[in-house]
């Protein structure tokens, strides 16, 4: 049987993106899977198709020059038509059930490509010394982005821990794409042109005065750009990923908690899953204290929620100085998995959210708001989370009507830990729980409103 040949359109930049449309050409995928713009040359994949037309001029007609030089993303959207988003990605798969090149799946395979092209670097892990430290010998952090452990007062020790930074770079600037240290980062799954954008429906429908609509925008601290209420997120926000404790590394990952001044660890892990050891206990039962290298580390609390506990724990060092650090523990998350519901995750992210903005208003803040978060190898739950968090921070600061993009951030990440979002229902379980978050704010904001609305009615009588 034969197959229609499936089309996408291409922006095509002469320098930097002008005011006016791009140029666009079709790129055709015919058979065999290949893929051309009907001049001759197959491709067998979209990164390959690309990155010759970035070397290799198209010419028009005219003899206009034409390079590829910034595809427009086709996985950025607005945060409010998150909803048609995910049902489109739905129907697509539903179409062409047999075809893993579409949808949810298409984008996260696209990830795969882009990985393979980094020039990232791992060569202090795979040090003899310090292959005991890692967890999996296939998940090493990157020598540009791993946490470098200091020495303290001429010590010979090691300056090695699986862990790496990563940032936010760029993510809240809604009006350029996700940039990578590696350019090819932007040159996959950016080509399918958006629909029309949908208007966002107004939250208060009932025709109020101008100082009556005021007031009540006033009184919810609304967005008068977006018509959202916009929390501030956690400012300056960054995050280290690292593995789950190895029995020989929870020295290093105390002196790595003290040296970055963390006051907030999310573990996404369980001790055991499935009969398998998946971190150390890297801090004492409740009540009691045991020493890691020169710190002190006392645990004062433990608190249950139902998929998730906190505990409070005193670190002091050799100096007689105290920081109170949280950790967060997630318990309802399998490994390699999604958890069964998106909510319990949800109010875990805004529970430490909270916990870290109350910690920067502190006399004693730290200088940098450092989230540690760890699963047990601290790529794929702890990609996940990480990257569902910076995505509702930008939610939270810029409103509905501002971009998201799940794709590029993942990108992002990746480009600073190898093999952050492990897998195709992980990348899933981002666009749902986005989903959810969105809906259920939506939701609040619109009770919120009309609480705030009886209220002023009521007082104002009008």
């Amino acid at each position: 049987m034969l197959m229609q040949p499936v089309r996408h359109n291409c922006a095509l930049f002469d320098g930097h993106p002008p005011v006016s449309p791009a140029s666009q050409c079709l790129i055709n995928l015919v058979h065999h899977n290949k893929y051309n713009v009907g001049s001759g040359e197959q491709f067998d994949d979209l990164v390959g198709l690309i990155e010759h037309f970035r070397l290799y001029p198209m010419i028009e007609n005219s003899g206009d020059v034409l390079r590829l030089l910034q595809p427009v993303s086709g996985t950025r959207l607005r945060a409010h038509d998150i909803d048609q988003k995910v049902q489109e990605m739905r129907e697509m798969e539903d179409f062409q059930k047999l075809d893993y090149n579409t949808g949810f799946d298409g984008e996260f395979q696209s990830l795969k490509m882009l990985d393979d092209r980094h020039i990232f670097t791992t060569n202090e892990g795979m040090k003899a010394e310090n292959t005991t430290k890692n967890r999996y010998r296939n998940i090493l952090p990157y020598d540009q982005t791993r946490v470098v452990l200091g020495r303290r007062d001429n010590k010979c020790e090691s300056d090695y821990i699986n862990a790496s930074y990563v940032r936010t770079t760029r993510l809240s600037d809604s009006c350029s794409s996700v940039q990578s240290s590696n350019e090819s980062l932007n040159s996959v799954k950016s080509l399918i042109l958006k629909s029309d954008l949908k208007k966002v429906t107004p939250l208060v429908t009932k025709s109020l005065s101008d100082d009556a609509l005021r007031e009540v925008k006033k009184s919810l601290k609304l967005d008068k750009i977006n018509g959202n209420i916009c929390p501030d997120p956690v400012k300056e926000k960054m995050y280290i990923a690292a593995q789950g404790c190895l029995s020989n590394t929870k020295d290093d990952f105390w002196r790595m908690i003290w040296q970055e001044d963390i006051r907030v660890i999310a573990m996404i892990t369980n001790e055991v899953e499935n009969g398998k050891k998946k971190c150390e206990r890297y801090w004492p039962m409740s009540g009691h204290e045991e020493r890691y290298d020169n710190l002190i580390v006392r645990s004062i609390s433990e608190t249950h929620y139902e998929e998730y506990l906190v505990r409070e724990i005193d670190v002091h060092n050799d100096k007689h100085c105290c920081r109170t650090i949280y950790q967060y523990q997630y318990t309802a998350w399998p490994d390699h998995g999604t958890p069964p519901d998106p909510d319990g995750l949800l109010a875990f992210i805004d529970d430490i959210n909270r916990r870290m903005s109350e910690i920067a208003q502190e006399k004693n803040a730290p200088e940098q708001n450092v989230l540690c978060v760890h699963c047990s190898a601290g790529v794929g739950r702890t990609g996940t989370f990480i990257v569902l968090d910076m995505l509702i921070d930008k939610v939270k600061s810029s409103g509905f009507s501002c971009d998201i993009d799940v794709h590029s951030t993942v990108k992002l990440v990746r480009a600073q830990r190898s093999g952050m979002v492990q897998n195709k229902a992980q990348y899933r379980f981002i666009y749902f729980a986005l989903q959810n978050y969105i809906e259920n704010r939506n939701i609040k904001m619109k009770k919120q409103m009309h609480v705030s609305l009886a209220y002023y009615l009521i007082n104002k009588k009008i």
